[in-house]
Formats: C-alpha cells, structure tokens, sequence
C-alpha cells in the first residue's frame, strides 16, 4: 500500500478530498512508494504509532523543557539579581530598575511574529531554535559586565529580540507533530520548564549569592548572569544535533516513521473525510485564485505553495477566535505578570535574602504540579472551557487574600494561590491551536499574534510592584484581580462563539473554511 492509498483507505468514498490529499502528499509520496502503513485505527498502526510517540516524547520534551527553563532563567533572573547589589553598583532608581525590566517585553513583542513566520517558512525548527537560544545566552552573560544604566537597557532590548521566536517557535513546533487531543500534555509538559525555573532560579540564586559574592572581585549578580548565560549557550549546543526537524525529513527516523509521522497529523485533520480542501477556501478569500492547487510540504499538515507570510496574518487577524483568545492571554498574563517580579513580592514577608530565595521555589513547585494534572485530565476529557477558567478564579481567591492581610501565614497562603493562573496557560495554546485551522502559515501567525497579547502587560506590570508599593502592592494585586476575573469572562465569550459555529457546522455549513458536512467540529 503506497502513501496515497494509505491516506485514501482512510474514506472508501472516491471524493474530490481524496485527490487534494493525493496531490498534496504527491511530493512525498515518491520517495515513499516502498512504504506500507497500516490502516488506521488497526492494532499494527496503534503499536506503530505508540513507537514513533516515545521515540519523539522522550527526544523533544525533555530539551525543550531544558530550553525553556533556561529562557526563564535568562529572561528573569533580573529579578533575583535585585536581592544582590545590582541597584547599588549600577545606581538604579526604582523606575530605571522596572523599565529594565520590562524593556526586554518591547523587543519581545514586536519580533514574535516575524520569528514564527521565518520559521515556518525556513522549517528547520532543530536549527532555528538553538541558534537563538545560544545569541540570546551569549547576551544575558554579557550583563555581568555593565557598568550603566544605558548598556543594561540594550543588553536586555536585544536579549528579547532573540528570546521572542523561542515560545511560539515551540508551540508551532510541537503542533507539527502532535494531534489536536495530544497536544494540551505536551504543551503542559513543555511548559512546565517556565514553572520549574522559578523553583531552580531560587535555589540557584540561594547558592551563587552565598559563595560567590566577592569572588575574583565580581558581585555575586554578575556571577549569577555569567553562569545561567554560559549554560544556555551550552544546552544550546548539545541541542543542535538531537532535536528532530520535522515529521518528513527527521532522517534518525525509519521511512515508516517518518510516512507516518506526516500521514497521522493529516488524518487528524480530515475526520469523516479530508478537510483538506476547506482550507483552500480560506486561501481563496485572500488570494481571489480560483485555482486549487496545493503543494506538499508537510509540516504536520500540507503547506500551501501560494501563501505568503502576509497572507497568513490576515487569515489569522480576521479570525474571530484570534481576537477573543488575544483578550483571554491579556488578561491571564496580566495576572501572571507576577513572575518577573515575584522575588520581590516574597520579599514583602520581610524574611532575610536566603530565607526569601528559598521561599520562592514552593509556590512554583505546587504550580508545576498542578498545571500537569490539569492538562493531562484536559487532554484524557476532551474539554477545554473548565480547565481554563478555574485556575483564574484559584488566583482571584489569592489576590483577595493578599489585599486582605499582611499576617505572614495567610500572605505566603495567598502567593501560594497567585501562581495557579498558569494552569490556563498549556490549555490555553493547546486550545488556541487546535482551533485555528490551516493553512500552517495563518497557525504560525495566529500562534505568534495570541502570543504578542500574553506579553504585552509585562511591559508595564512591574511598575506597580515597584520596591515604593511594597508590601501591600494595591495597585498591582487589584489589576491583577481584575484580569483573573476578566480572563474567565472571555473564556465564556470564547465558549458560545464555539458553540454557535458547532451549531453552523452541524446544519452543514462551511465555517472558517471548514466543512460542517466532513463531522469537523471545533473543541470546546
């Protein structure tokens, strides 16, 4: 059974889905032509695919957990370092330091897009992302030597230009291999480096700023930079050469493998039947090309050989969903803003700098643990809305308590509480990518834009929990309340736009170029 006929079995129907597919796999399908798959759903295609899942899981995740804990390091150890002497020996005001803080969000934001969609176009994500994971790790080590305020400013402007294509680069990246329901775990687990690196970024600041303050006259913040800087250039390095690229040319891979690689995540697309071709209606609203003609460059799904990056970005800027999950990521990453000033608000208990350091790592250790179950019963349940919302209304109680007292056991009870806004974040992009239907160039800026709004209130948020706002951070906790709260409202707002295009796609009509008639129904 050759690749066409493998894709083909999956519908007895001769239909014109059938021969999109063909065409669009017909590139591929010379090289794969010796190669047999089963049929889907068949005991040998289950254990086939079992196979390839450990084989990419225990490859992918655990490096891009690694990669991602050493981001968060890089992006907040500016926060640790503020325990030290950094305000002394660059002679910081208290808005120089939160405007160093947050500059790094500026460059961040505006190169998201551009980064996703180079990526998409170059498709060599095991490159891409180690080459600027080790730029952006040669830069956060070069901030051991600063001596102003101004070198710090640039330093960290040009550390959030390298950093801005690693997050949705990832999510991009794992949404070439995995399924719609597989991806929430995977995302979770990805995602738990960030909540990991709060815990690490503790107890490594614990250690560096105890032994080697002083050492070879250096302060012990300039150590600390030098030291995650130069272990995320390594971790970069080792990276390169074991990261898979893509389903169709990840060469450590069987052709079996790689075959199916690329046929399950089009299967995953077609349902009842290929929904391949909805997606060229989507191409022909921003093209007006009446002709339907697809190319295979499977990235998980067919790319499309006339779309442009350009073109991408409308399909994704005029996506209703687009724009309600952009509200939804405002929201939750204003509440969880907190992390890059989370040292600080700890220090508000008035323990001394270790004690400080090392009650930062419990409240991440709890998030992490949580996040996991949270994504993984997501994913096992099929739903989506209730795994969203109930982390928010955990991080209202938090922030309630917060404003409430200031007795040490229910304020550390309350920053306990604050981190559980994160339990909507893996779900949250497993959500928004299973709902944003091709082509790969409008999910890679879809990706990209979503992610623009969850890192534009890192801008201003460490404002307001500025050193002069401790320890009662009003400003800060009640915004913070308020975007919990709002981030639920839009997550309803989210739920009945989904269900009234179910309801369009259940009458048989077509919704955002799918169609109702294939079985295609949206998650929610």
């Amino acid at each position: 059974m050759n690749p066409v006929d493998t894709i083909n079995s999956f519908d007895d129907k001769e239909s014109v889905h059938n021969v999109e597919l063909a065409k669009a796999l017909g590139k591929l399908a010379g090289v794969f032509d010796d190669v047999e798959l089963p049929p889907p759903g068949s005991p040998e295609r289950k254990k086939l695919e079992k196979k390839l899942m450990l084989k990419i899981d225990f490859t992918i995740l655990p490096l891009m957990v690694g990669m991602y804990i050493l981001n968060y390091l890089d992006r907040n150890n500016i926060a640790a370092a503020k325990l030290g002497t950094i305000i002394e020996d660059l002679h910081l005001t208290s808005t120089q330091y939160s405007t160093c803080v947050s500059i790094l969000f500026v460059s961040y934001i505006l190169m998201q897009v551009p980064s996703n969609l180079i990526l998409a176009r170059l498709g060599r994500p095991n490159i891409y992302l180690p080459i600027i994971m080790m730029i952006w790790g040669l830069l956060s080590a070069l901030v051991s030597v600063v001596q102003s305020y101004g070198t710090l400013v640039v330093l960290r402007l040009l550390i959030g230009i390298f950093e801005a294509g690693f997050y949705p680069g990832v999510i991009y990246y794992l949404s070439c291999w995995y399924t719609r329901l597989e991806l929430a775990k995977r995302s979770s687990i990805f995602i738990l480096g960030s909540y990991l690196s709060g815990a690490f970024s503790g107890f490594i600041s614990y250690g560096v700023m105890k032994n080697l303050d002083g050492v070879h006259g250096k302060a012990a913040w300039r150590w600390l930079f030098i030291i995650e800087g130069v272990a995320t250039v390594g971790f970069s390095i080792v990276c390169m050469p074991i990261l898979p690229s893509l389903p169709q040319n990840t060469r450590w891979l069987s052709k079996e493998e790689r075959l199916l690689g690329v046929v399950r995540l089009m299967e995953d697309f077609q349902q009842k039947e290929h929904e391949q071709s909805t997606a060229i209606g989507d191409l022909e609203n921003v093209t007006g090309d009446n002709e339907k003609s697809v190319n295979a460059e499977a990235i998980g799904d067919a790319t499309f050989k006339d779309i442009t990056p350009l073109q991408g970005v409308k399909l994704a800027v005029t996506d209703m969903k687009v724009i309600i999950f952009c509200q939804i990521l405002f929201c939750i990453a204003g509440t969880a803003s907190i992390n890059t000033v989370f040292p600080t608000i700890v220090d508000s208990l008035e323990y001394d700098q270790t004690e400080t350091l090392l009650l930062t790592a419990p409240p991440w250790i709890l998030c992490a643990i949580t996040c996991y179950i949270n994504a993984w019963h997501s994913d096992r349940t099929k739903e989506r809305f209730w795994h969203m919302i109930w982390g928010p209304a955990v991080s209202v109680i938090g922030f309630a308590i917060g404003l409430a007292t200031l007795k040490t056991a229910p304020r550390y009870v309350a920053i306990m509480l604050l981190l559980q806004i994160y339990n909507s974040w893996g779900v949250g992009y497993a959500w928004i990518t299973s709902i944003i239907n091709q082509p790969p160039m409008k999910r890679a800026a879809g990706i990209a834009i979503v992610n623009i709004a969850f890192n534009v209130p890192n801008i201003f948020m460490p404002y307001l929990f500025s050193s002069g706002a401790s320890p009662h951070f009003w400003g800060g906790f009640s915004l913070c309340l308020v975007f919990a709260a709002l981030s639920v409202v839009g997550c309803v707002i989210l739920r009945f736009h989904l269900i009234k295009l179910n309801k369009k796609l259940a009458a048989g009509e077509i919704v955002d170029g799918m169609d109702g008639k294939t079985g295609f129904r949206f998650m929610c």
